[in-house]
């Protein structure tokens, strides 16, 4: 830093230089390890995939419009429940403590909640004036923010209670891996 005729400080060029490579590696990581942005990178992946999906079963293979977009939504659901429980929450596999049997029906019914919270949305700033396209990017904001927070309390939340009492009783003996208490923020 330095002062200026004024006597203001200002920072001066000498000591400083370009970001490297190195810093911006430590930059992305420092990204990643924050779990919301891997929940942010999940949904926009389903997204992407959803609508990749859906225009290539509808305009290139000439699938029924429900039909093929069914088929790409079914798709994209697997593909952010396997990015949120592998990569954003780490809640299953080796070592996460949960099983699927617990997290796919939680995961499947935050879903549901997402979409009616969508529309109630969409529907109530509707019925305030709002036109669809100011409604929708306001929906887009708020329901990903609920559905976060039921995911990291809910679905992938570590609890043994919740987890045996979602498997069949011909497995509720048997845990592959114990709960662990392993959170991120």
């Amino acid at each position: 830093m330095r002062r200026n005729s004024r006597g203001i400080e200002e920072l001066s060029g000498e000591g400083l230089q370009p970001p490297g490579v190195s810093d911006l590696a430590a930059f992305v990581r420092g990204l990643l390890a924050r779990r919301w942005v891997r929940f942010g990178m999940v949904g926009g992946a389903a997204s992407l995939s959803y609508i990749l999906l859906g225009l290539l079963f509808v305009n290139l293979w000439g699938m029924p419009v429900l039909a093929g977009n069914a088929l790409a939504y079914a798709l994209s659901f697997i593909v952010s429940y396997l990015g949120q429980s592998l990569w954003t929450f780490q809640a299953a596999g080796p070592g996460g403590g949960l099983s699927h049997w617990a997290m796919l029906p939680r995961f499947a019914a935050t879903q549901a909640v997402g979409l009616g919270l969508n529309s109630v949305i969409i529907w109530l700033l509707m019925r305030l004036g709002l036109t669809y396209e100011v409604a929708m990017p306001m929906a887009v904001l708020l329901v990903p923010v609920m559905v976060y927070l039921l995911c990291k309390y809910w679905v992938f939340r570590h609890s043994a209670g919740m987890e045996q009492a979602a498997r069949p009783a011909s497995q509720a003996a048997s845990s592959d891996h114990p709960p662990t208490s392993k959170e991120k923020p």
